[in-house]
């Protein structure tokens, strides 16, 4: 069986569970459980547990259209989440879809100039899928992530462009406060996919400079 970084397996002569965080020389897996530890085992011994990413059936699907039928439409508030303390060694990775959009995603790790796919599934609308999971002691070297969102709605709207961008976590990133988010109901570090890029009015910026540069005598 092929496993990928954030398979969450089982022990086969052990009663352990955890998340692969890294592939090692002959045959052996790191395993990352609750407490933080990454246990080195071989591939022999592990099998996968299977539902360990949070998919949604159709049934709950069907339940919640409804209720959402009369709300606002929201359109903006796609992010990346980190979730997990950094004493405790596991960090997991979530999309988070605050919008009334379904989200169709794909998410590949940049090595270079290829990709290689980690993750690709839908994200309802307001609602969170885990997509990875690493350790807070291999920060540094996190994966680049290649991100691929298609915003769907079966409701009129405007057309919007697919997102697609090149992310990484990075340290620094973690000295910053988390923010509350009430669709996980946890403290999380966030950062928005959709957040419009700003316009540093380079145009404006260059007709200021010239309009303002002393005559030549």
């Amino acid at each position: 069986m092929k496993y990928k970084i954030g398979d969450l397996v089982r022990f086969v002569d052990e009663p352990i569970e955890g998340h692969i965080t890294s592939f090692q020389k002959n045959d052996v897996v790191g395993v990352t459980d609750e407490s933080g530890f990454e246990i080195p085992v071989l591939i022999s011994k592990i099998t996968l547990v299977h539902g360990n990413m949070r998919h949604v059936d159709d049934e709950e699907i069907a339940t919640t259209s409804t209720a959402h039928t009369n709300l606002p439409f929201v359109e903006q508030g796609i992010f990346l989440g980190v979730d997990g303390e950094q004493r405790d060694g596991l960090a997991k990775f979530f999309i988070i879809n605050h919008t009334s959009f379904e989200l169709l995603v794909s998410i590949s790790e940049t090595n270079g100039n290829k990709v290689t796919g980690l993750f690709a599934e839908k994200v309802p609308r307001q609602d969170f899928v885990q997509f990875y999971t690493a350790n807070f002691s291999n920060v540094g070297k996190w994966p680049n992530f290649h991100v691929q969102i298609v915003r769907h709605s079966m409701q009129a709207q405007v057309a919007k462009a697919p997102i697609l961008k090149e992310f990484r976590v990075k340290p620094l990133d973690l000295i910053q406060s988390k923010d509350s988010d009430e669709i996980m109901d946890a403290k999380i570090w966030r950062f928005e996919l959709d957040k419009p890029e700003e316009n540093i009015g380079l145009d404006k910026l260059k007709d200021h400079f010239i309009s303002h540069r002393p005559n030549k005598r």
